[in-house]
Parts: C-alpha cells; sequence; structure tokens
C-alpha cells in the first residue's frame, strides 16, 4: 500500500483494499467520533476487479465545512496530513502516509452536496454495470503509462469518462 504523490502506478484489483477500508473506518470513526455523517469506500480500490493505484480513497460528509473544525483538528492531531486550503473546492483533503508514500486520501465533503453524492454514484454505476469497468480499465492503463511521472494530468484526463458515467448513471434514476 502507498504511493508517492507525484506518481501513477496501477495495481491489479486487490481484495485486501476493502479489508483496508473497514479498518480506516474503525480508527476514523474512533478519532471522529459524533462529527460525521458517514464514511464511505470511494474511488477504484472501492470497484472490485478495476486497478488503482495503491491508495484508499475515503469520503467523510459532514454537515457543513464551516463547521468541521474539531473533524479537522482531530485528524491532524491523529497524525493526518490536513490541507485546509482546498474548501473552496468543496471539500478538504486529508492525507495519510509520508510523501513518498501516501496510503490514503479522505475526502472531507459536505452531505447532499454533488461532489458528496457524485462519488457514490461513480462507483455504484460501475459496480452495477461492468461493461464500463472494461472501458475505464482500459482508460486508466493508457494514461498510467502516458502520465506515470504526473498524477494531475492524469487525474485531470480522466474527467470526460467520470462525466459520461455519470450522465448516464443520472439518465437511469
Amino acid at each position: 500500500m502507498g504511493l508517492d504523490k507525484t506518481k501513477v502506478e496501477l495495481e491489479k484489483y486487490n481484495p485486501n483494499w476493502k479489508k483496508e477500508f473497514e479498518k480506516e473506518k474503525k480508527e476514523l470513526e474512533k478519532i471522529i467520533k459524533g462529527l460525521y455523517i458517514d464514511i464511505e469506500h470511494v474511488g477504484s480500490t472501492s470497484i472490485p476487479g478495476i486497478s488503482a493505484k495503491p491508495i484508499i480513497d475515503i469520503f467523510i460528509s459532514v454537515k457543513s465545512l464551516k463547521d468541521c473544525d474539531n473533524l479537522l483538528k482531530n485528524l491532524d492531531n491523529a497524525g493526518y496530513s490536513v490541507r485546509y486550503d482546498d474548501a473552496e473546492k468543496g471539500e478538504y483533503l486529508v492525507r495519510k502516509g509520508p510523501e513518498d508514500s501516501r496510503t490514503h486520501y479522505i475526502h472531507v465533503v459536505e452531505d447532499k452536496t454533488d461532489r458528496c453524492t457524485e462519488m457514490i454514484i461513480f462507483r455504484d454505476y460501475l459496480i452495477n454495470n461492468p461493461e464500463y469497468i472494461e472501458q475505464y480499465q482500459a482508460l486508466k492503463e493508457e494514461l498510467a503509462s502516458k502520465y506515470k511521472n504526473d498524477r494531475k494530468m492524469y487525474t485531470a484526463s480522466k474527467n470526460e469518462f467520470i462525466k459520461m458515467i455519470l450522465d448516464k448513471a443520472r439518465e437511469t434514476n
């Protein structure tokens, strides 16, 4: 588990990712008890069968980003690295692990916002429509090869596919 924050390296799906999420969720529940609405496993490590960077993506939904100072302080005190400058993007990003081997990305988002619901919608649509997993897998492999030392471009280059999946998911609901 873990990867340098600038690198893109994909690993084949590992069922231990779900176990790692469950372990981390229990830890988070202790650290931020009563300060959140939900904790979910998101990102590619939450989708069985798809390759991913070996970093567990987690989202924590909160009532309001303006009122989550205690939650962020508790995470900071527990050794997590909090990016306080991300609130304008609709989330706070919290990282676990040293910069050269990040193991978890935790997205603190407001409940019921687009940012919050889109992570779940994307995950669930791919799980329930495996034909798109193959397309996403191929895209991720192509981009990982092309941008192996440029995580920002790798991530940005997936946006069109992600938007297409979100549109399809909304059409079916």
